[in-house]
Order: structure tokens, then sequence, then C-alpha cells
């Protein structure tokens, strides 16, 4: 028989993820200096500088360095002011009003007003601005400037999340668009210094910036050659913060005790592996279902992610330490007899064959998964065919929403934040490339959103869980951890729960 997860259970899990839902800090003796270079390393490059079209999430480590936007997340994980020193909605959180704070200017000197807010979020609504943001957005039916501190949204459904909706719709000159790549001009704390695309970009300090002045005289963001080569340079101190470290090289790091790690305390990275729900077998909700039970989640944390995460064992997108998750949810403990006999009531016998669809030459952690589900199916006489592809097949077979793949297991990933508006709408109809559609979902979800008092929100985000659990729209085996690595001579860096990374406060040692 299934267990089940009464949320009440865990309260006392939950109380202490409410007061320690930030990021982890570097840590370590020294005093710190005024002044210096902060050398910063990552696997990825960085290809542009528009923050509304970022196209890997390496590129999200500028967003804190260069702009800011009206809300922001601070490191204790609440939705705080940046550009806007207040707000308020209206009793149903259908109209947001702004007011920016006083002698905010551009890096070039230029003012920042309402009207330059207004002429932001109308860049980020284009039609022709493909952002990620957009689904965060796309309810704003009017921005209005009634003065130069007031900014006026005006929604078409209630969001009682807005504020939270809207931390990465960067500030940006839109006036300056067309030289963004050679000169972006932003309000953070840092400008650009020099930048070539996909190699390396150089901070320097904002002369204009109107918070206090930042701690480093320079920042470098460089690729890393390889991973190898990366650690090397970490330990010999060429570089001072490594990103995103391959999570078979986090244990040693971790015991040689000149390196500090920065982890997410709330992680929020999660592997998708996402089935058609509208085509045989898995438009059968116990095809699904079976295909939990026969995810070995344990197996999979510690040979594909190296331990690096935490399992979820409701295959709940949200972590056990997210503040929000919760509801009597059913665990879906690895039990290959319960899988077999679900299998079986939706047409999958022994002799039948199911497809593994990944990447070649990538994501090393989705090939072991695959291979980990492929001996735990051949148990109950299920093959699964492992059929990676080039990345480009893959992504033109697979995505957007609405392309047809009956009887593929596809691995993916999100990153997301905890919040939970921004973390489940991912299963909302024309997201999910799961195809999955329910209304039960999509009215409980509107529900939860536009909720305003927090408790009652919570109870509603367990009722929008409970449905997902039920269903199981994909496969979550995880949640996984993105880990950076620096020098313990650097201190003030934090990660939010995807893993993007803070250096805006960065300082070094002595």
């Amino acid at each position: 028989m299934s267990r089940r997860r009464s949320w009440l259970a865990g309260v006392a899990v939950l109380t202490a993820a409410l007061l320690t839902a930030g990021c982890s800090t570097t840590e370590g003796g020294g005093d710190a200096v005024d002044g210096g270079e902060l050398t910063v390393a990552a696997a990825q490059g960085i290809p542009q500088l528009n923050p509304a079209i970022r196209t890997f999430a390496w590129e999200e480590v500028l967003f804190p360095l260069l702009w800011n936007g009206l809300t922001k997340t601070d490191e204790s994980g609440e939705i705080v002011g940046d550009l806007a020193e207040k707000w308020e909605a209206s009793p149903d959180q259908k109209t947001w009003t702004f007011t920016l704070r006083d002698g905010v200017t551009f890096s070039n000197g230029d003012p920042f007003t309402a009207e330059e807010a207004v002429a932001a979020f109308e860049y980020y609504l284009d039609d022709d601005t493909a952002t990620q943001e957009k689904n965060k957005i796309s309810m704003i039916t009017d921005v209005t400037a009634p003065d130069d501190k007031t900014v006026v949204i005006t929604l078409s459904e209630p969001i009682a999340t807005f504020a939270a909706g809207i931390v990465w719709v960067k500030m940006i000159d839109v006036g300056s668009l067309d030289t963004i790549d050679k000169e972006p001009i932003g309000t953070g704390p840092y400008v650009v210094d020099k930048f070539t695309p996909d190699d390396s970009v150089t901070l320097v300090s904002n002369e204009n910036y109107f918070g206090e002045a930042p701690l480093l005289d320079e920042i470098t963001i460089v690729k890393a050659a390889e991973s190898t080569a990366a650690v090397t340079g970490l330990r010999s101190g060429d570089i001072d913060v490594l990103w995103s470290v391959p999570q078979g090289d986090v244990e040693g790091l971790e015991a040689g005790g000149d390196i500090a790690l920065v982890r997410p305390d709330n992680p929020s990275q999660w592997p998708s592996w996402e089935v058609d729900t509208t085509s045989a077998p898995f438009d059968d909700v116990r095809a699904r279902q079976a295909l939990a039970y026969a995810t070995d989640r344990e197996a999979i944390l510690e040979a594909a992610y190296y331990g690096q995460g935490t399992v979820s064992p409701t295959n709940n997108a949200l972590g056990e330490v997210n503040p929000w998750f919760g509801g009597d949810l059913t665990d879906y403990f690895y039990d290959l007899d319960k899988a077999k006999e679900l299998f079986a009531q939706a047409g999958i016998t022994e002799g039948s064959t199911l497809t593994w669809w990944g990447i070649a030459g990538s994501y090393p952690e989705w090939n072991t998964s695959g291979e980990i589900l492929q001996a735990s199916l051949k148990e109950i006489g299920i093959t699964l065919k492992i059929d990676n592809n080039d990345i480009g097949t893959w992504v033109d077979s697979f995505y957007p929403a609405g392309k047809s793949f009956p009887g593929y297991i596809v691995p993916n990933f999100q990153s997301t934040p905890p919040e939970p508006a921004y973390s489940l709408n991912f299963y909302l109809d024309g997201r999910c490339e799961c195809n999955w559609k329910s209304d039960e979902f999509q009215q409980a979800f509107a529900g939860a959103v536009a909720e305003p008092d927090d408790a009652a929100r919570k109870d509603k985000w367990a009722t929008v869980q409970e449905i997902i659990n039920e269903e199981v729209p994909l496969i979550v085996p995880l949640q996984s951890t993105v880990v950076t690595a620096t020098g313990t001579n650097v201190a003030g860096i934090w990660a939010e729960g995807g893993g993007q990374l803070h250096l805006e406060n960065a300082q070094l040692k002595g």
C-alpha cells in the first residue's frame, strides 16, 4: 500500500525552512579588505548582454551586478524592494502601485524615473521580445507612470505573488538596446569594461550607483577551458570562484580544506523526465504512476548526481525543505512489484519496449539515470532502449509543448525559483512539453496565486501539489544542488535555489 504524507507531519521542518529559506554564503577567517580583483569561472560562456533575452542560465550572474528590478530576492529568500521602495496591491490583487526610490540614475548618468520603468516593461511585453519572463508578466494589461516616482501596473487576473514574478524584469535603458552588447547601460553596482562573447567579461565599479559602492575594484568572468583545469586554477588561486562545480568533483574539493563551497539552502533545480501524456501508453495515469514507482531515486542521486541533492519521494518539483511544500501526498518509494502491476493495467507488459531519449555528449547524469532505470525495468520484463541524440534533433523533436512522442521518456531539467507560482507554473497548459492538461489543476493554481493571505495560500498550494502528486504529469526523481566553489579568501557571495550566483556583495579577505 502507498504511504502518504500529511502536511501537518512536517510542520517543524517547514517552520525551520521559513526561517532559513535563504542560501549559503562563504565563511572563513581573515578580515575583509576593500578593493581587489575577483576572477570567476564557469564551464559556460556569456554570449550576449541583454538580460531580457538571456540564452543560458549562467548569464543570470550578471543580473544583480549590472541591473536592478523594481523588486528582488534577498539572501533570506524574501521578496524586498529594489528600485521600488514600497508597493501595494488593490484588494482584488489586480492593480499594483510601486513607489520608486529617490536618486537613482543609469550608469551613464541619466535619471531613472517611472517613465523608464514603463518603457522597460513594454519592451519585455513586446511580442518581438523573446524573453523567458513573458509567462510571469503576460497578465499585464497596462503600465502607467502617473508621476516620476509612481508605476501602476494593471493585471487581467488577480496575482498575489506579482512582486515575486517581476524580480527578473530588469530596468534596462530601452533607448540603448542597439549598443547593449558593447556598452550596456544599467543601474547596478558595476558596469562593463570589456566583453568578448563566449569568452570573458570584465566589470568595474559604477560611479553613478545609487547604493553603497561595491567592495571590489574589478570582477572578471571567464569561460573555463574544461573542469579539471578549472579546479586546478581554483586551487592555485588563478580562479577565485568556480560556478556549477562538476558533481563528481565536489567531494574532493570539500575534503581539501583550502576551498569553501556555496550551496543553496533551498535547492530548486530539478530533473524532469517528460512523457507525452496525450498518447499511449503514458496517456494512462497508471503508466505514469508505474514509472514513478520504478524510479530508484536513491540510486540515481548517488550514482548520477554524486549525492549532490535530495530525493523527491513524492515526485514533487518542490523540495521538502521548501516552506510551501505540503499536502496529503503519496510517497512513490521504489517498488518494482507495484510498478509491474500498474504497468500491466496500462497495457505495458513483459516484452514491451519504451525509449529513453537523451542528448549525446552532454549531461552525463541523464545517461546514468537512464541506465539505472533501464536495469530496473529489465527486472520486470520491460525493455528500455537508450537513444541519445544530437541536441538540435532533441530540441526540434521535443520542444516546444505540443509535440507527440509516444512511448518516450525524455530527460530534461528545470531551474526555477522556490516560489510555487513560478515553479509549479511549469505544469500549466501549454508550458510543459509533457502536454498535460487538467482543468482541476488550472483552477487550483489560479486560486493559489490569487490568494493574498499566506496561510490560506499555503493550504491552496497543498491542494495543487496533491493534484500533481496523483496525476504524475512527469517524473521528478530529486532536487539537484548547484555547487559553487571559492577560495577561502572570498566572502559575501550566495546562491539562489536554482544556483543563480550573487556576487554584488563579494569581497576579498586579507
